[in-house]
């Protein structure tokens, strides 16, 4: 991978931020299984053409400095433990920021936004937060990978550090985190250690199944690895710009269309496909970024109904 530097910041910023390839060959890590099999390939694929600025990551300094100062060890509890599983072909890995052996507690340290943790808490359709599903199934991964290596896994803390976190704003919205700090944490169940193994050998054989295809034979990532937003069904009316309402489905806005009557219509507006566009160093490879959003359909898109 390629780091420019386009403010011209000090060589030892470049240095610290200048990463190497995350998986070695025959390996995939924990927070690797979690990507979508398309970014996986075509990040290794094509490591050696990948760019990134060091503006652009300079939040993994602060990533690796809380790690470096966190590394202490106490008397049940160790610090960065590297666990190893085969799979098939391939070895799973998986290195915990801290373990304690005797409450079998994993604990992982995230640099992260308040806007992550606002996300989080908000409903989706079915009534329920959105979570944190991605940081849930790198836990069990871990718990998973402690498990096969003869070790007890019963809990899951995620400790987060809001970079970004206001006190004044704090005070003044008490639905805003109140602390700079926040902790996500889940009990480990026998049915979350069978779903995720279930979870690992499907994307191992994935994997495998397509490491040797060409690019843009491989299937695009999910809609959750995209981190794609919902789309939102507008009931417009004729002669106005801005929505009478914005519904949640589709059936909900054809009930609200038909209340209101003769002159509304709806527009669909489709759900942007997030990582893909700002967070995916590979997306200049992929058929679907191109497809979807360097020619801006997925972004910008809107289907209309009467």
């Amino acid at each position: 991978m390629t780091i420019t530097n386009r403010m011209n910041l000090p060589y030892g910023l470049v240095k610290a931020v200048s990463p190497d390839p995350h998986n070695k060959p025959g390996e995939i890590s924990a927070t690797t299984l979690i990507q979508g099999t398309k970014q996986v390939i075509l990040t290794q694929r094509h490591w050696t053409d990948l760019e990134d600025d060091v503006s652009d990551r300079i939040w993994a300094v602060f990533g690796t400095a809380v790690h470096a100062l966190l590394e202490t060890e106490g008397e049940n509890d160790f610090c960065e433990i590297e666990l190893r599983q085969k799979v098939s072909d391939i070895t799973v890995t998986g290195r915990l920021d801290n373990y304690n052996m005797a409450t079998g507690t994993i604990c992982d340290y995230k640099n992260t936004s308040v806007y992550k943790i606002k996300a989080a808490r908000q409903k989706g359709p079915d009534g329920k937060p959105y979570g944190f599903p991605e940081w849930k199934m790198q836990g069990l991964i871990y718990a998973w990978l402690l498990q096969r290596n003869n070790l007890p896994a019963r809990k899951c803390r995620f400790i987060a550090l809001l970079k970004d976190h206001s006190k004044a704003e704090a005070e003044r919205d008490h639905s805003y985190p109140q602390s700079p700090v926040y902790v996500y944490e889940f009990t480990v169940t026998k049915d979350d250690l069978s779903e995720i193994e279930s979870f690992i050998r499907k994307k191992v054989f994935q994997y495998e199944l397509f490491s040797s295809s060409e690019d843009d034979m491989i299937p695009a990532c999910t809609s959750e690895e995209r981190w794609q937003k919902k789309d939102v069904y507008a009931v417009k009316k004729e002669g106005r710009k801005s929505a009478v309402k914005l519904c949640g489905t589709q059936k909900e806005a054809e009930e609200k269309i038909a209340e209101l009557g003769k002159g509304h219509f709806l527009e669909v507006r489709r759900g942007e496909s997030m990582k893909c566009r700002n967070y995916c160093l590979c997306a200049k490879f992929c058929n679907f970024c191109k497809e979807n959003l360097i020619s801006g359909k997925n972004a910008d898109d809107v289907e209309k109904a009467a």
